[in-house]
């Protein structure tokens, strides 16, 4: 019991200290991050659309929360070290094995408490449209009973356009931070919508949950907003499950 209590407070002086890191890091390359709505109270999956390595930055900064991550940037600079000290949830993308173990670590931080955040585009995007999301990983909401709270992140700079705080394609981090730091006017948005209820599955809660990303995204940017239904969310989301997922069913 007090070894547990010990680890808990270990991890919080982390958490804490990599909040402050992260804002460092904002105020050195002039990035403003504005935040829209609330959190509900207790544990969440948040899920969020995905840019660039600055979501986690700027979540990290403004939100005690932890993050499901590739097993492959453990080994980056900055980014693997914050990773280890907010608890990660690793997953190795390559070994399609791995997703029942990752779905089991998240609910059991989900369970403990903690907030998670997860990216089910599984990759960044320059931010134009917001990708199909991959639902597998909902799966720890849904068993948990946690609920799942959309997150919509958006991005401007110079001439209001934020495609340069995107970080796609083969860029490297050593690339891309130097053409973020010769921006005059950077802001990242982060915008908190309404808790869904978990359930009733994860395919469908993912379909929900992008589809209000989506039109806080339009409506943000003064795009007509558009209703998404169940076709809509079928063509865009839905997807065969491959091997690793009817291993989550079972």
């Amino acid at each position: 019991m007090i070894r547990a209590h010990g680890h808990r407070a270990k991890r919080a002086l982390a958490r804490r200290s990599a909040r402050g890191l992260c804002r460092g890091l904002l105020r050195l390359l002039r990035i403003e991050v504005r935040t829209v709505g609330q959190l509900p109270p207790g544990p969440a999956l948040m899920v969020a659309n995905h840019l660039s390595w600055i979501d986690i930055v700027a979540l990290v900064a403004h939100y005690d929360c932890t993050f499901v991550a590739k097993d492959d940037v453990r080994g980056w600079p900055l980014i693997g070290s914050l990773g280890e000290a907010l608890g990660v949830i690793w997953i190795d993308r390559r070994r399609k094995r791995d997703l029942p173990r990752a779905v089991v670590a998240l609910g059991a931080a989900l369970q403990h408490g903690t907030r998670v955040v997860l990216f089910p585009e599984g990759t960044t995007s320059t931010g134009r449209e917001v990708l199909p999301f991959r639902s597998s990983l909902v799966e720890a909401a849904v068993i948990t009973g946690v609920p799942i709270v959309p997150v919509a992140l958006s991005t401007y700079a110079d001439d209001d356009q934020g495609e340069t705080l995107c970080w796609v394609g083969d860029e490297t981090l050593l690339a891309h931070v130097p053409r973020i730091a010769a921006l005059r006017r950077a802001m990242f948005e982060i915008r908190i919508l309404t808790p869904m209820a978990a359930g009733p599955t994860r395919k469908v809660r993912s379909a929900g949950a992008r589809s209000v990303i989506v039109a806080a995204r339009s409506e943000q940017r003064g795009q007509p907003t558009v209703g998404v239904g169940v076709s809509d969310f079928a063509k865009q989301n839905f997807r065969p499950i491959d091997n690793s997922e009817r291993e989550i069913a079972r």
